[in-house]
Formats: C-alpha cells, structure tokens, sequence
C-alpha cells in the first residue's frame, strides 16, 4: 500500500509540472470561467429579433396600427414591405425573412365593422425552431392588439391563418443531422489531428522528421491527407446511414451535401493541424481543441439560432467556419438549395480553409524542441 508521504510527493510533482506549463495552467484554470462568461454574453443579454416582411394590401388606419404594435413588440424586426404575396413569399424561400404576415384587402374595413377577420402567415419551415418562435410570438402580438383597440373599435376577432414553405413539416431528426454532421466533422476530426504533431514530439519521433529532406509543406499535407482519408469515409457512411435507415430526407442534391460536408472536413483538419503546431504536448492541444470548439457550439446556431443572440456574439459567430457549413447543409438538405444558391457560405469557407491550412505551413518550424 502507498503511504502517504510517497502519494503527497506525487501529487506535488504533478502540480509542479502543470505550474510550469502557462498554457496548461491557463487552460485548466480560465477555461471554466471564460465558457461562463460565453454563455452569458450569447444567452444572457437581450437576444436578437426575428427578420419577418409584411405584405399591407390593405392600407389602412387599422393594417398600420397592427404593423406598428408588431414593430413595437420587441420580437421582430420587419426588414421588408413588399408590395405582393408572391414577392413575400420569395423573400421567405431566399432566405431573406423567416415569415412573411399578409394583411388581406378590407382588413381595416372588417375590424371597424366588428367582423372576423384573417391574416395569414408565410413559415419557413426549414428553420423548424425558430418557425414555431415565430408562430407563437406572432398570435401573442395579435391577441395583444386586438386587447388594446378593442376599446376603440369594439369587439372583433383576428384570425391568424398558418402556411409553409419548404414543408409542410420537418421532423426532429432532420432538422437535429445537421448539428451531428457539424459534431462529427468538427470537434471529432480537429481533435484527432490536434495531437499528431505535439505526439511526436513527445515520443521523440520528430527528430526524425528534421533530418529527412523534406519541408513544412510535405509534414502538413502528409497528415492533412491521412487524416482526410479516414474521416471521409466516416463521414460518407453517417450521411448514407442517416438517409437510408432514419428516412432522413435531403431536397437537395446528395452530392452537394459530400462536397460541402468534405470541404467542412477539411477546415476543421487544418484548424487541428494549426493547434498540433501550436502546442507542446498533447494535453494543451486537447484543450485547445475543445477551446476553439466551445464557441462554435454555442454561437453557430447548435443550441439557439443566430438571430436569437446579441449582435457582439452574432459577430463572433459569423467568424466561425461551423456557422457556414450550418447553414449551407440545412439549405441543401431542407430547401433544396445547390451550391451555386450557397456560393456565398462556400466561398468563406474554402477561404477560412485555405488560411488555417497556411498558417499551420508558417508557423511549423522544423526543429526539435
């Protein structure tokens, strides 16, 4: 049996080698506190209003009341006023807007008179959280006029008439793909390639590495490669899986869904390969690993979306590559959308891809440290 003493000196010599490691040290002691702080900044606050567009056919004293008591709401931020239903709808299915509220001709006449009467709704059913936000926001704003100009225009009823687009309905496990795609080719790969580089140094195997004739392009790309090889397959077999056993539907073209899910891959092996250059043993990368991954959890849509934080947080998460594959995959697999439609969340991807891989080249140094 250990005796005390021999356990006391382990456990001190094991907290003498944390203390002289600072990025150790930094990671176990700030991580708890800035992940707080995180969470806070993105849930904490006043969150973010829900774009929406209201098509006014009907002109009115009573349409313009109704639209300024929804400005006034708190929960919406009306960004257009198209002239037509079908010019309101489009702005749902671009993407635009989540909703779309059409006030129909004679709104203004029937609630005078004290008739019932409907407005209808546009949903982007696609984005199925935030569509039911929506959806229940709305009729609260509605029952909440109708309670304060009852007083000056008497008894009428306002009927709130649900239609959707890319629907009519997306289920849990559909809309949940995403977020396990993002899992799988984020957080799993960035942490296998983190520790490849620090590996070696540990185990003394990158002195090797420094004698052969080859350079920083060479070490990275080798491992960039191997790494690729092995998650893809991975990653082809989940998507397979998830369609043919899940009867998770893709609108979509499959292939777009490969390329763009491949291209995630890619970023996140470079993000990997930039933290194993980075870091001196394997402990600090993963840490780092999962450092760089907590924010995207949190600020990419994962929990709550975008629209939904505050405007600082929304920032940082549209710096995020996470936050591009998010929303390019729910595009493709839930509206149908081709890459050619997501050119913009491709491009910054491939970009941010290009640049963690040539930042990794630049700062690995070929020396034993």
């Amino acid at each position: 049996m250990v005796s005390v003493g021999v356990l006391a000196a382990l456990i001190i010599k094991d907290i003498r080698q944390l203390v002289r490691d600072p990025k150790t040290m930094f990671m176990v002691l700030l991580m708890p506190i800035l992940v707080m702080a995180m969470f806070v900044a993105g849930y904490g606050g006043s969150g973010g209003e829900v774009p929406i567009a209201i098509v006014d056919l009907d002109g009115g004293k009573v349409s313009w009341q109704l639209i300024d008591s929804l400005r006034n709401f708190g929960d919406f931020e009306v960004k257009y006023y198209p002239a037509t239903p079908e010019e309101g709808e489009m702005l749902v299915r671009h993407g635009d807007v989540y909703a779309t509220l059409i006030i129909p001709k004679g709104f203004s006449k029937d609630v005078l008179l004290g008739r019932r009467t409907t407005v209808d709704l546009v949903l982007d059913s696609s984005y199925a959280h935030i569509s039911e936000l929506v959806w229940e926001a709305l009729n609260a704003a509605v029952q909440g006029f109708q309670e304060k100009v009852s007083e000056s225009y008497g008894t009428f009823s306002i009927k709130v008439n649900r239609r959707t687009v890319y629907g009519p309905q997306v289920t849990r496990v559909e809309n949940f793909v995403p977020v396990v795609m993002g899992i799988l080719l984020h957080l799993v790969p960035m942490s296998l390639i983190a520790v490849s580089i620090s590996r070696e140094r540990e185990r003394r195997t990158f002195e090797q590495l420094v004698v052969t004739p080859i350079n920083s392009w060479d070490i990275v790309i080798s491992k960039l490669l191997a790494y690729a090889f092995i998650t893809i397959s991975d990653m082809i077999l989940t998507l397979w899986i998830s369609v043919e056993f899940f009867n998770v539907k893709v609108k979509g073209s499959f292939f777009d869904l490969l390329f763009v899910s491949g291209l995630m891959l890619l970023c996140s092996l470079s993000i990997g390969l930039l933290i194993s250059v980075m870091s001196k043993n394997q402990l600090q990368a993963y840490q780092m690993a999962i450092f760089f991954f907590i924010p995207s959890m949190l600020f990419t849509g994962f929990f709550t979306p975008v629209e939904l934080l505050s405007k600082e947080v929304r920032i940082v998460g549209k710096l995020l590559p996470l936050y591009y594959f998010l929303r390019t995959f729910r595009n493709i697999q839930l509206r149908g959308w081709t890459l050619l439609e997501s050119l913009h969340e491709v491009s910054v991807l491939f970009f941010e891809t290009l640049l963690f891989l040539l930042l990794s080249i630049k700062l690995l140094k070929l020396r034993v440290e």
